[in-house]
């Protein structure tokens, strides 16, 4: 008798997945009216606000001028907003494709019978002022002016008319290799590079209230968070105010570089691995920088940093490149290539084309495409 009751006493399973369901109904139309009420009611606030939280990744990526061409990204904190179309910014007119890259066609999966290279960088791979443009007049500039990634796609293409070729830049201003390495990872299967051509340099030895390993956590957690930042507002303000409520206890930090020696080095060999393992090929550039005397603690770091880079390369015999004209080892003479301490101008974009094709010549790395000789 007493089992009897037992059995005649338990809910049926469809019954208990329907006391379930309607559960979590409830609390996902509590979380909806909350998102609502929140959109409705509060001041947006913009994702690259909450993910950019260092001073000096404010100063180069979410201040007024600079969120015109950024928006957050919870993987990177920052990307540049898709489908700009000549957008004026810090002397730089910037155009990019539904996919963020700084590029005239869309990028996708890879078109059978294409040979595509991937620039994967920074503000130099970019094009910072590549080319310059004026506040009072910027749509006056040269068209012809471009990034080296936009030369070396120009002339590969006029040295091989019958081949379909892609060469486009994987960069972002402020980005280190931190930065590029996640980033790498994360769409080298979609994007199935046949050659790539990496390099970082000063944002990594720049200093920071935080390295890259705290402030820009890849692991899936933070990335999740930051996720949900991203699509939630409701989630965003909620975040604000805890954020506020512990900003008293902030500790004052001594700034360190971003990314130490040692993790440029192995960041590096980590890109390197992995273009092999996907089948590219790989040219790592030494990071331009313009003299030893305007700024002379930090261009004693670009060399160290450099110098590293360039041994750790040929001991593992992969190609790399380090042009003399854009380090400062030219220094008293290389101000034509320069557009300020940093960044190459358009004639230095031009060295750069110039010496990658050599390079891929020298070191027969494009198979059997024919290479030009681009004079700068």
């Amino acid at each position: 008798m007493q089992n009897q009751t037992a059995t005649s006493n338990k809910i049926p399973l469809r019954r208990r997945l329907l006391y379930i369901g309607f559960i979590y109904v409830v609390f996902l139309l509590l979380l909806l009216s909350v998102e609502i009420i929140t959109r409705a009611t509060m001041t947006r606030v913009e994702s690259l606000d909450m993910f950019v939280n260092t001073v000096q990744q404010k100063m180069q990526v979410a201040g007024l001028q600079q969120s015109t061409i950024f928006e957050g990204d919870p993987l990177l904190l920052w990307r540049l907003k898709p489908n700009l179309d000549h957008a004026y910014w810090d002397f730089t007119v910037v155009s990019t494709n539904a996919q963020s890259f700084r590029a005239d066609y869309p990028i996708g999966a890879k078109p059978a019978g294409t040979f595509r290279i991937v620039c994967l960088g920074d503000s130099v791979t970019f094009g910072y002022r590549v080319p310059p443009a004026w506040p009072e007049r910027p749509k006056d500039y040269n068209p012809e002016w471009q990034p080296f990634p936009m030369l070396l796609e120009k002339e590969l293409r006029k040295a091989n008319p019958n081949r379909s070729i892609e060469v486009f830049p994987m960069a972002v201003p402020g980005y280190t290799s931190h930065q590029g390495l996640a980033w790498l990872r994360h769409d080298i299967s979609y994007l199935q590079p046949d050659m790539v051509i990496a390099s970082f340099g000063w944002n990594d030895a720049s200093l920071s209230d935080a390295p890259d390993r705290e402030a820009i956590d890849t692991r899936w957690s933070p990335v999740a968070i930051r996720w949900l930042i991203d699509h939630s507002q409701a989630f965003t303000h909620a975040t604000r105010w805890l954020r506020s409520r512990n900003s008293a206890a902030a500790v004052v930090r001594t700034p360190v570089p971003r990314v130490s020696q040692q993790e440029y080095i192995d960041n590096f060999n980590a890109i390197v691995r992995l273009a092999k393992d996907h089948g590219a090929a790989v040219i790592v550039i030494g990071a331009p920088y313009r003299d030893s005397f305007t700024n002379p603690p930090e261009a004693q770091l670009m060399t160290q940093y450099r110098a590293w880079l360039k041994s750790e390369m040929q001991q593992s015999q992969m190609p790399y490149l380090e042009i003399l004209e854009l380090t400062e080892a030219a220094g008293t003479v290389n101000q034509g290539f320069f557009g300020e301490l940093i960044h190459p101008n358009h004639i230095g974009h031009r060295l750069m084309a110039s010496e990658l094709l050599k390079l891929m010549s020298q070191r027969h790395l494009l198979g059997d495409m024919n290479v030009p000789v681009f004079v700068p």
